[in-house]
């Protein structure tokens, strides 16, 4: 009987795995008894090895068991006001009417000052940017490419639309950075390019590397030592023609996996798209970044209308509203939709992205205790035109670890790891109990408190803060060495995330 319930669980697990955009959380859940990154045992008693990374709430790999609470997607902080339109003549094609700059691409800390470096587009010109407060952006006169008779400007490449870079620290000096983007230099497709400090940049030997075309962005696995292009498709799909999210992976820029479809909408998006008066559903693009110990990816959900009622000068012939929702993964390969799909950007309140948000940058900037994305903002739906159609560059923010949560309300709620071994010895946690309570027990793999470590022995933790320091009476210590399980008990309190540093190596502020 055990035998032939261990073949019925794999055949489902198979089922849903064979779908990655309608396996959904289910698939996620199901790792837990898989055993994910299991350092040894039989499936039910495998032992989760914890580094130092964030770990935060958004799926069940860690989770044996959750009771009271909900997963709640948040949507983020916005300024009253873009940090970046179009200025320059290089920036506008119809001065003073047609004014469009993109973000698809990325932002990133300066090696030595650690100011921001943002990569940013209009047309196929590549354009650069920093910033000491990612709020107020400065356009350095580069001298590398001519644009009107001179050099004075800051386009740093002129062959690409949606530029997306990432910054590879172990390669080759002449290759520490690359770039993909859409280009026709040879054909339309994907190109790369690289360059050793973000600046100069060389077309690669072999290009266009990826048929198709349009809107791309690209991610750096470090552990697996490839490169992730995440790149849209478009062709039928579930009984219409859609825009779809394809992934290859490449260890060169060069050689390159066959594309794999791994995030398209389901049935439930079709849905709320015909609530809200249109057809159905696409997705438009998608960035993915390394997010403690998995990825996260923010993928543009076009609620598709139809074509645009009205017609105007540099229009799209496809209309409707596009938002943001957040998705994940522990490879950064198979994807799942998140249990709460509300949009993490969404449109408004404030007018210039009131319609859309087209695009998302492929990393993200730390400033003080929030994360800070930069996104393609238009005023109209995405069939809109010009001069009404503007589109600039906006930040989204959210405090650190704080796209998803673990909500209890006041009758409280818990959550339980699966086993795990720390590597540090020093447990932080992400929360929100201002209102409320949280407290931890550390639990051996019987499910018994540890001496000194239960609930009824832990300091109470009643505020809010991104790196709060969990005690019990007479330590704050975990063992180190020694397979445990943690519960969380919470009460009128939001968990964002929790880390076990450790004690010797941590230097950042702690809150007590």
């Amino acid at each position: 009987m055990t035998r032939l319930r261990g073949l019925i669980l794999t055949l489902v697990l198979l089922l849903l795995c064979c779908d990655p955009t309608s396996a959904g959380e289910a698939a996620a859940t199901s790792s837990v008894a898989d055993g994910v990154a299991a350092t040894g045992g039989q499936p039910g008693d495998a032992v989760y090895a914890l580094g130092t990374e964030v770990q935060l709430v958004v799926d069940d790999v860690l989770l044996a068991r959750k009771s009271g609470v909900v997963r709640r997607a948040h949507a983020c902080r916005k300024r009253a006001a873009p940090v970046l339109v179009s200025e320059k003549p290089w920036e506008q094609y119809l001065k003073g009417t047609d004014q469009r700059v993109y973000v698809y691409g990325t932002v990133l800390p300066e090696e030595k000052t650690g100011r921001l470096r943002l990569w940013y587009n209009r047309g196929s010109k590549a354009l650069y940017a920093t910033s000491a407060d990612g709020v107020h952006w400065q356009r350095p006169e580069l001298d590398l490419i001519e644009y009107g008779g001179s050099k004075k400007n800051n386009i740093v490449f002129s062959h690409f639309h949606s530029p997306s870079v990432v910054f590879n620290p172990r390669a080759e000096a002449d290759h520490r950075y690359v770039m993909l983007g859409c280009g026709s230099l040879t054909g339309r497709g994907y190109y790369a390019a690289h360059s050793p400090d973000g600046l100069h940049w060389k077309l690669y030997p072999r290009n266009p590397i990826l048929p198709s075309s349009d809107t791309c962005t690209l991610a750096l696995d470090e552990r697996a030592g490839e490169y992730l292009a995440f790149h849209k498709r478009t062709h039928e799909y579930r009984g219409h023609s859609r825009r779809l999210v394809y992934l290859a992976t490449s260890r060169d820029m060069q050689q390159w996996s066959e594309p794999k479809l791994v995030m398209a909408p389901d049935a439930i998006d079709d849905a709320q798209v015909e609530r809200e008066g249109g057809r159905y559903s696409q997705f438009y693009n998608m960035s993915a970044f390394r997010y403690g110990d998995q990825f996260l990816g923010l993928v543009t959900h076009f609620r598709y209308t139809g074509p645009p009622p009205r017609r105007g000068p540099l229009q799209s012939g496809d209309d409707g509203p596009i938002d943001v929702q957040l998705v994940h993964s522990r490879d950064g390969r198979t994807w799942h939709r998140c249990e709460d799909r509300s949009p993490v950007i969404p449109n408004g309140p404030h007018d210039y992205d009131a319609g859309c948000v087209l695009g998302v940058s492929n990393s993200f900037a730390i400033l003080g205790d929030e994360i800070w994305f930069y996104y393609s903002a238009i005023t109209t739906t995405h069939g809109g035109y010009v001069p009404d159609k503007k589109i600039t560059v906006a930040a989204a923010r959210w405090r650190l670890d704080g796209m998803v949560s673990l909500d209890a309300g006041p009758e409280g709620g818990t959550m339980e790891t699966v086993p795990v071994q720390c590597s540090g010895d020093r447990l932080l946690v992400n929360a929100e109990a201002g209102g409320g309570e949280l407290t931890v027990a550390a639990l051996d793999l019987q499910g018994r408190p540890l001496p000194g470590l239960s609930e009824k022995e832990c300091v109470p933790i009643r505020g809010d803060g991104v790196r709060q320091s969990v005690r019990w009476e007479k330590q704050d210590r975990l063992p180190a060495a020694t397979p445990i399980r943690l519960r969380f008990t919470f009460r009128s309190a939001k968990l964002y995330g929790f880390s076990v540093v450790e004690s010797k190596k941590d230097s950042g502020p702690i809150e007590m």
